[in-house]
């Protein structure tokens, strides 16, 4: 009995010490492991700190205010740390003495003579040494004739063939049509170790010529190509090194090579970056620049604002739909005030001597940011391709007679004077443009010198579409002709070439205005009335100014508001839905196909119309018209807390003959303002219920569900939002984010302007 509990108590001892010594090793695991995840996210820290980097031209703001002003990318420093093959590390490299290890790969920018292209394939050009000391020189087509022998000293090698692989030639026919460096072909020499790798052979594919810009005709060379031949087209090569990228150095580099690399000099030597730091220089917009900024203290600016400007940048006065363009300016940026958003503007270009602000002589004036546009042809970004227009070549650069550039077919495809025609543009510089041009040599351009090839490709491509029809009516209205919207005004109403001369009131909102002048809005609308509107006289406007038909060219008038408040019509006068004749100038009234409707389509139209009449919300006004039932007219009051606040937006909507089947038609009276992503100068509604823009599910009209009033609800809430920035396609993905919320603010501002603009064309022409 005793010595079983002897036993008892040692096995209980005994297992309380294996529970304590399985705990220990646990414990030490765990220790283990945890200080493994320590180097690890230490590791991953150092990585992300010195992976985080900028190119030249990137948009950046500061960490600390990333709603303050914004600066430029204008210089990169960059260092790397090399690693060999063999695991040594060569510290402190600065990028400047590195170079690629292919002189060409797929994508490059090169120029041949006149002709620029992009490189679609580069074929490798392998030198191979035998273990007797002969060499062979092959160029590869067939990455099959050549097969690497494990092991390989490389599992994820970014080329198939580097120095120091070993491999197999496969073919000796390879070996036997290839170049003997040293020995002579053969049979029995199929297996050697690669000394050195570059491109033999390259396959170009022509984009165009500078004779061909200038106005002359040639053919494009062979595509494929000797390397000795091409000239790389390239800025910035050193600051676009990245983790993992293969290199060499360059034979100036005074760094010691390990003395196990050293042993393999017969190779030609290549490095992977290990490591990277940089520090950058910013221009600032307000012309101010930043040297040596650590890339921690910057943050990336992926959407900037439509009226963010740079110093150097070219920019244009906005003019109305109707004013000549040739009254519009030219300037160039000095600096921007970020919180004001002010720009200060050089002007080059006099336009009328007859107004003394003008003046004969550039001058310089400080002017909202909203009253700019960026120049559409003078804009250029960083390392965009430029070519060298024809009325700047240098009579020793082109054989020129009388004036008029002439080009033999072999100067077309030899000419090194066309590398001076053909650059990359590295920032605006002294009222000019600086170009590094395919030469090396790098000058300023005066922005009427040069033009951009991407410019040139649009101009082509959007030539080539004339043809056919575009299915992308966004697209069609970002390049539409501004006469566009000119018609677009005239086709809306009455005449809109006149002036109001007389002196006029109103009060001091839209919505007030619109009670004051109901039956002008909403009722049977009189083509013969005058278009003097008279409202209490407590708000006269004492300085008259001339209104024109387009929101953009009314002055300024000024407003004496007396001490009493007015006495107004009530809100209960005027009906949120109504029943008039008069659809004159309604914009889908020369639209025909309501003649022949069948009973079901009329029978839905006055569905439609119960609902309007019983369901509309107070700020939601429609008219519908006794003898034109296609046809229907909403008046939308802007909400609070958006830049459209008592603004009214007038909607033209037609029925077709197959509605609810599809949609309805809709027309926006713009004024010729763009004030909201949706809604286009050109009357266009862009809104998935009109199938005028991608949905799902509810947002796509359904014949069984959708009504007229589903529409107007979405766009007093889905488009004339507080927020209509993220409206723009792509943009709700910033939402939140501090440049996002900070351009959404600047939209607002910008909208808030063209609302007002808006509020005095209705105010002159309602509807």
């Amino acid at each position: 009995m005793d010595l079983f509990v002897i036993d008892s108590d040692s096995e209980s001892y005994s297992g309380t010490s294996d529970s304590e010594d399985q705990e220990c090793e646990f414990t030490d695991h765990a220790q283990s492991i945890l200080s493994s995840l320590d180097e690890s996210i230490g590791k991953i820290d150092d990585f992300l700190t010195f992976e985080r980097g900028f190119l030249h031209g990137d948009i950046v703001c500061p960490v600390s205010d990333p709603s303050g002003q914004l600066g430029r990318v204008v210089g990169v420093e960059m260092f790397v740390d090399l690693e060999t093959y063999s695991g040594d590390i060569i510290e402190d490299v600065n990028s400047k003495q590195l170079s690629r290890v292919r002189s060409f790969v797929s994508g490059d920018c090169v120029v041949m003579g006149p002709w620029m292209g992009r490189v679609i394939r580069a074929f490798d050009l392998v030198t191979v040494v035998f273990s007797d000391g002969a060499k062979c020189e092959m160029l590869l087509r067939d990455s099959e004739v050549l097969k690497p022998i494990p092991p390989f000293i490389f599992e994820d090698a970014p080329y198939f063939y580097y120095p120091s692989q070993r491999v197999r030639i496969v073919h000796p026919s390879v070996s036997k049509s290839g170049t003997w460096l040293s020995g002579s072909w053969r049979a029995s020499r199929d297996e050697g170790v690669v000394s050195h790798v570059d491109v033999g052979l390259v396959h170009v594919n022509w984009i165009t010529s500078v004779a061909n810009v200038w106005g002359d005709r040639s053919s494009s060379p062979p595509n494929f190509q000797d390397p000795k031949n091409l000239t790389l087209l390239s800025c910035f090569p050193y600051a676009n090194w990245q983790l993992g990228d293969w290199c060499t150095l360059s034979a100036g580099h005074d760094g010691s090579l390990p003395s196990e690399d050293r042993k393999c000099s017969r190779y030609s030597q290549t490095y992977v970056v290990a490591k990277t730091k940089s520090t950058f220089d910013v221009l600032w917009q307000n012309g101010s620049i930043s040297l040596g900024l650590e890339p921690y203290i910057l943050a990336p600016v992926s959407t900037p604002g439509d009226h963010d400007f740079w110093p150097g940048q070219f920019v244009l006065e906005k003019l109305a739909v109707e004013e000549a363009a040739e009254r519009q300016r030219i300037g160039i940026v000095r600096n921007v005030d970020a919180l004001e958003r002010t720009v200060n503007v050089k002007w080059i270009v006099p336009v009328d001597d007859d107004i003394v602000r003008y003046g004969s002589d550039p001058t310089e004036e400080t002017v909202s940011a909203y009253e700019l546009v960026e120049h559409p042809d003078f804009s250029f970004c960083t390392g965009e391709v430029v070519i060298r227009s024809a009325l700047n070549i240098d009579k020793s650069e082109a054989d020129l007679t009388n004036g008029t550039m002439t080009v033999s077919r072999k100067s077309l495809d030899t000419s090194s004077g066309f590398l001076s025609c053909i650059g990359n543009v590295l920032g605006y510089k002294d009222d000019g443009i600086e170009v590094q041009w395919a030469s090396g040599v790098i000058s300023k351009a005066q922005h009427f010198e040069i033009i951009g090839l991407e410019r040139l490709l649009d101009n082509s491509l959007e030539s080539v579409n004339e043809v056919h029809t575009s299915v992308d009516d966004e697209a069609e209205q970002e390049t539409i002709h501004h006469e566009s919207t000119k018609n677009a005004l005239e086709e809306s109403g009455e005449d809109c070439t006149g002036s109001l001369r007389n002196a006029f009131y109103f009060s001091k909102t839209a919505f007030d205005f619109l009670t004051n002048v109901a039956s002008s809005f909403f009722g049977a609308h009189d083509s013969t009335s005058s278009s003097s509107i008279t409202a209490d006289p407590q708000y006269q406007i004492v300085k008259s100014a001339d209104l024109h038909s387009s929101a953009e060219e009314f002055s300024v008038v000024e407003l004496v508001m007396q001490t009493e408040k007015p006495q107004l019509p009530s809100e209960n006068d005027v009906k949120i839905f109504d029943v008039v004749v008069d659809c004159s100038d309604h914009h889908f009234v020369k639209e025909r196909g309501h003649e022949n409707v069948k009973r079901g389509w009329l029978k839905k139209i006055q569905q439609e119309w119960t609902i309007l009449q019983n369901d509309l919300p107070d700020d939601i006004h429609v008219r519908v018209y006794e003898e034109r039932m296609d046809l229907l007219r909403a008046c939308i009051v802007g909400a609070a807390g958006t830049p459209y606040h008592d603004n009214l937006f007038f909607f033209d909507i037609f029925f077709p003959p197959d509605y609810p089947h599809e949609p309805p038609s809709v027309h926006y009276h713009s004024g010729g303002l763009r004030l909201n992503p949706n809604l286009y100068e050109t009357g266009k509604v862009c809104l998935s219920l009109l199938k005028t823009w991608a949905g799902t599910g509810n947002e796509v009209w359904n014949p069984e569900g959708s009504t007229v009033l589903q529409l107007l609800l979405s766009l007093q809430a889905l488009v004339l939002n507080e927020k209509p920035y993220f409206n723009e396609a792509g943009y709700d993905k910033f939402v939140g984010k501090a440049d996002g919320e900070k351009n959404s603010i600047t939209y607002n501002e910008n909208a808030f302007l063209l609302s007002c603009k808006s509020m005095m064309y209705i105010l002159h022409k309602p509807p």
